[in-house]
């Protein structure tokens, strides 16, 4: 069984305006912290938990969110509705053959600096991934092991340099390579936010450091597109996916992973080299 990583920000976390697609996916599961279980996949998927590794509050329309974003290190989709990962996961299995579980690990408003090692949000990523590797190993093989990004909004807001993305997502992706010696940093790579060239630096980052270094793979580049699209934005929350717009980009990007592991298995090559 392959295990995938899901982490990001808001998009990752899920912030569409419905919940469409509450059909499980076939040969998928989602690690659950706080029962230490896997369960079927499905949305809403996630689980609230604070910086102290309790169980958090689900976030709603009424949420304060200031103080949500004090208090939890990672979240549940938003308001119970849709995000890419089970999308992602049914077309990741279509296209190689493998069984997933998902590990749901992302949260609206951060900047890459808070996911770096030190971080509240790098902590419990890891200390939630390492209970879903050890679940897994207990009903199945190991197989690959995949962390995927979705993430750059909040610092193409701030203004982030392309020098300064490149440099934080290279120290990441080192720490989690050490920490949970993951095969591959997949990329979704972000779109429009700002509209202006502070969004081409974060995306001219994540293409360069996929270019260069081989421990990364660029899934998708579609985001940007799509942010042009009215269908597939959420009407009420701006920049954000709407149902729709989840279901494509998951779709695009977990085909392109599950070739990439199609093709590496046919070929005898380790996916990890």
């Amino acid at each position: 069984m392959d295990v995938l990583i899901f982490s990001g920000q808001s998009n990752m976390q899920g912030q569409s305006e419905a919940l469409t697609d509450t059909v499980p996916v076939e040969e998928a599961f989602e690690y659950r912290l706080f029962e230490d279980d896997l369960i079927p996949l499905k949305n809403p998927v996630g689980e609230d938990v604070t910086k102290e590794g309790t169980k958090g509050e689900a976030g709603s329309d009424g949420t304060d969110l200031s103080l949500w974003l004090s208090r939890h290190a990672l979240g549940a989709a938003w308001c119970g509705c849709d995000n890419p990962v089970p999308a992602f996961c049914r077309a990741y299995i279509r296209e190689c053959g493998r069984p997933v579980a998902a590990v749901h690990a992302a949260k609206g408003s951060t900047v890459i600096a808070d996911w770096l090692p030190g971080s509240d949000c790098y902590g419990m990523l890891v200390r939630k991934s390492r209970a879903a590797l050890k679940k897994t190993a207990q009903i199945s093989d190991v197989g690959a092991v995949f962390f995927i990004w979705l993430q750059g909004e909040s610092d193409a807001i701030e203004g982030c340099s392309s020098a300064e993305y490149k440099k934080n997502i290279l120290i990441l992706a080192d720490s989690l390579k050490k920490d949970l010696d993951i095969d591959k940093f997949a990329i979704i790579r972000v779109g429009r936010f700002t509209e202006d060239e502070r969004d081409l630096a974060v995306m001219n980052a994540q293409s360069e450091v996929c270019s260069e270094n081989p421990l990364f793979i660029m899934l998708t580049e579609k985001a940007a597109e799509m942010c042009g699209e009215p269908k597939f934005m959420n009407p009420r929350v701006g920049g954000h996916f709407s149902a729709e717009g989840f279901a494509a980009l998951g779709n695009e990007a977990g085909g392109v992973l599950g070739r990439f592991v199609h093709d590496s298995r046919s070929k005898k090559e380790a996916i990890g080299s």
